[in-house]
């Protein structure tokens, strides 16, 4: 049912990520900063990497992948880890979608943002709690445990810490399991996001819901 539910998702969803598929889009005029790699130029342990990728990821060897075949070793770690958050964390996949456009918009992640908006609507967090995560704000209609997952997102990503209240609160509400998962998450995100914005690979240019606005670049 999953790889039914993943084969309809490239199909509905292909033209609209058309743009940023297979080759990044650059944040700034410039030539990119890590050139789109071809399966036919990779070999040994990139070329099994990219295969990987090709079969495992949403977007092929596009957005961050295209950066981490630059490590193949580093890659296989963070494949691990995106396909423990996709399909098997104790987190529900309704708060995995939320939790990453919650890191996403903390780390001006345009990218992630745009994969991951219609992905976290289709799971059921709702339009108008987006919205609000996307203007900063803390949503006033979240469920229970988005609010949870929220604050403790919230808190270590602006604070690197999470105080007592808001632990235990993320303990009852979610489980101890799903709330290392959702730590784990964040960190995940934030070093997907990091190697985005290193890259400077970026969402398409428009205005919306589903896009964040691009981050200075110095």
């Amino acid at each position: 049912m999953q790889s039914i539910r993943s084969a309809l998702y490239h199909v509905t969803r292909l033209g609209a990520v058309a743009g940023v598929l297979g080759y990044p889009v650059s944040l700034g005029a410039q030539q990119p900063r890590f050139p789109q790699i071809k399966l036919e130029d990779t070999s040994g342990d990139q070329r099994a990497m990219a295969d990987r990728m090709l079969k495992e990821t949403r977007v092929g060897l596009g957005g961050p992948w295209n950066v981490m075949l630059r490590s193949p070793t580093v890659a296989q770690g963070m494949m691990d880890l995106y396909n423990y958050f996709r399909w098997k964390s104790a987190l529900p996949a309704r708060l995995v979608e939320f939790g990453i456009l919650i890191t996403s918009r903390e780390w001006s992640v345009p990218y992630e943002w745009y994969i991951h908006y219609p992905l976290a609507l289709k799971e059921g967090v709702a339009a108008a709690t987006l919205a609000e995560v996307r203007a900063g704000k803390r949503p006033a209609a979240a469920t229970a445990d988005e609010a949870a997952a929220y604050d403790l997102a919230i808190e270590l990503l602006r604070n690197h810490v999470v105080s007592q209240p808001t632990f235990q609160k993320a303990k009852a509400v979610l489980g101890e399991k799903a709330l290392v998962d959702l730590t784990a998450l964040v960190g995940t995100y934030v070093a997907i996001g990091g190697l985005l914005n290193v890259s400077e690979v970026g969402g398409p240019d428009k205005e919306g819901p589903e896009y964040l606005p691009k981050p200075r670049v110095p």
